[in-house]
Parts: C-alpha cells; sequence; structure tokens
C-alpha cells in the first residue's frame, strides 16, 4: 500500500515547482528517455449506468474504487503494452491491482476469449490478474464512460527512491470511449485549463524537504481526481443525478 497527496497548481507556478525540486530528484527513466521528459499517459475509465464509481468519489466514501484500461503515448501496433487495473483506496492508502498485456490481448479478454485470449500463451496466462479486473466488469455490468489523457513529468526522490513525484499537466478526456480509442484524441475536451495536477506518492513519510516548498508556493493538499474532472467537464452525470432525485422525491411522496 501507499499514500498519495495531490495538490492543484497555476500553470504559470510550473517552472518555479520544477526549480524547487530539481536538487533533491532524479527524472523517472522511462521519462527520461522521451522528448521533452514526459510521456502520455491514456485511462479509459469503467463505470456502472449510475456512476456509482463517480458518486463514491465525489460523496467521500471513505472505501472506494477505479476500474481502468491504461496505455501510453501513441500506438504502434496491436501487441504495445497495455494494464488492466483495480485501483483500490481504504480511507488514506491506495492499492493497485495491475494485469501487464498486449493490446490485442486486451481486447480480446474484453470480448469474452478468456485464456484462448492469450492465443499459445493460454496455458501459462489462465485468468491470472485479468481475472479479477474482468469480475468487475461482468458482475457490475461496467461500460467505458470517459477516455482520461494528459502528459506527465514524472521524478523519484534522489535520496528516497520510494517516493515518487509527477507533474500531469494537459488534462482532458473523451465521452464514452471504445477501447479502440483508447490512442485517440478526437472529441478530447479539456477538463482542468491553466492548471496542473502534482502528485506525492509514498509508502512511510511524506518527504520533509518538500514541505517548505509546498508551503512557499501556496500549495494546498485537495482531492484531485483526474476521473471526475473528466467526467465533469462533459457533464457525464447530471441526468443520473436528477433522475436519482426524482426517484426519491416519488418514492418519499407516497
Amino acid at each position: 500500500m501507499k499514500y498519495e497527496f495531490k495538490y492543484i497548481v497555476a500553470v504559470n507556478q510550473i517552472d518555479e515547482l520544477r526549480e524547487a525540486i530539481r536538487p533533491f530528484v532524479d527524472l523517472d527513466p522511462y521519462a527520461e528517455a522521451m522528448e521533452g521528459h514526459e510521456y502520455t499517459v491514456r485511462s479509459v475509465y469503467f463505470d456502472t449506468s449510475r456512476f456509482d464509481y463517480y458518486w463514491e468519489k465525489v460523496d467521500g466514501y471513505k472505501m472506494r474504487k477505479k476500474i481502468r484500461v491504461r496505455g501510453y503515448n501513441q500506438k504502434k501496433g496491436d501487441d504495445d503494452t497495455v494494464f488492466m487495473e483495480i485501483k483500490r483506496k481504504f480511507k488514506e492508502p491506495i492499492e493497485k491491482d495491475r494485469e501487464k498485456l498486449t493490446f490485442e490481448v486486451m481486447k480480446r479478454l474484453l470480448a469474452g476469449e478468456g485464456s484462448q485470449a492469450y492465443g499459445d500463451a493460454g496455458d501459462e496466462h489462465g485468468v491470472n490478474g485479468a481475472g479479477k479486473f474482468l469480475y468487475h466488469v461482468y458482475r457490475n455490468n461496467l461500460k467505458p464512460v470517459v477516455l482520461v489523457i494528459y502528459e506527465r513529468e514524472a521524478y523519484f526522490d534522489r535520496y528516497r527512491p520510494d517516493v515518487r513525484m509527477t507533474i500531469d499537466k494537459n488534462l482532458r478526456g473523451i465521452a464514452y470511449p471504445s477501447i479502440d480509442d483508447l490512442y485517440s484524441e478526437k472529441n478530447a475536451k479539456a477538463a482542468l485549463k491553466d492548471r496542473f495536477i502534482f502528485e506525492v506518492k509514498f509508502k512511510d513519510h511524506f518527504p520533509g524537504w518538500l514541505r517548505p516548498v509546498t508551503g512557499r508556493l501556496g500549495m494546498i493538499r485537495r482531492s484531485a481526481s483526474k476521473y471526475v474532472f473528466c467526467v465533469d467537464a462533459h457533464h457525464l452525470t447530471e441526468s443520473t443525478r436528477k433522475a436519482d432525485m426524482f426517484r426519491m422525491t416519488y418514492w418519499g411522496s407516497i
């Protein structure tokens, strides 16, 4: 398990933040290898028809989850690496189940092919970690509701490699995507204009050197769900909330 502290920061402070953390961090090797030292994160989030996972977050449930398929950068082929992820929160700590797959195998699993989706490696894989993901999808009839996209700069604490910091910017989303849209930008809508999200991920202790930095820049820890921001940008839940309010009013009056 780990902890995540999040901050929403004005874009005009990004250079100051980079300069402040520079003496204490090293670039994530994956980011360092990319042009501009950043990479694109793409996640298709699944939810129920009533957006139960969205409302668990908005309503402040202490125990909640997110179900998503994640890929990176631009599509090169069907053998691109993607991940089926279940992210759980237990009050404060975060736990994640993550299954590494190819794009093609992931699509075949979601199409209901089971272990046959792995082809010749089927006997080796079985349903393994993907089974947990598919269990939630089929049990709760989950569907893709939004594709969340952003560019990420990633760093590790130079003295504590278990501490990771990310600058996530240009947050945007696509409503009701198909799995084939994982690498799409069509109809993407900005979800956090003129701001970015700074995340600090750690196992035991928040880095002491970072507290003066957040204080000097006026950064306040707060909730910052990219999923919620992108759903809200497309107003996807307005009809479901109105329907729930109608049902409560109707049944409460008879």
